[in-house]
């Protein structure tokens, strides 16, 4: 709950790369299953997993407001701190990439007739 609280500076950096690799990884193995029901899956789990990527980044934001609960004496600020910025970039870098990658789901169909 303390890192909910006081955020973690590297929660954009697992949490954007893990979303997009997920988002990878099921528009590839659902799109039988979304052919054979006829129901859209695609797009509204990527905007699911941008989601979570941004959640991830909302961490690393809020760990550089307050200092972040993984805060030690050996690190210094400026190193949580530049962690912190690189996780909030990182994770929305990864939610455009798999917003983009759900938005084919729009203009190309999946299912070859």
């Amino acid at each position: 709950m303390r890192a909910v609280r006081l955020g973690t500076s590297w929660g954009g950096l697992l949490s954007g790369p893990l979303a997009w690799a997920v988002s990878t990884q099921l528009n590839y193995s659902l799109v039988p299953w979304q052919c054979n029901h006829q129901v859209p899956v695609v797009l509204p789990l990527a905007l699911l997993l941008a989601l979570f990527s941004l959640l991830g980044g909302a961490l690393s934001w809020q760990a550089k407001r307050q200092g972040g609960a993984a805060f030690k004496a050996e690190r210094t600020r400026g190193t949580e701190h530049f962690v912190a910025d690189l996780g909030i970039l990182a994770a929305l870098l990864f939610a455009l990439v798999i917003t983009m990658q759900g938005s084919a789901a729009l203009i190309l169909d999946e299912c070859l007739r």
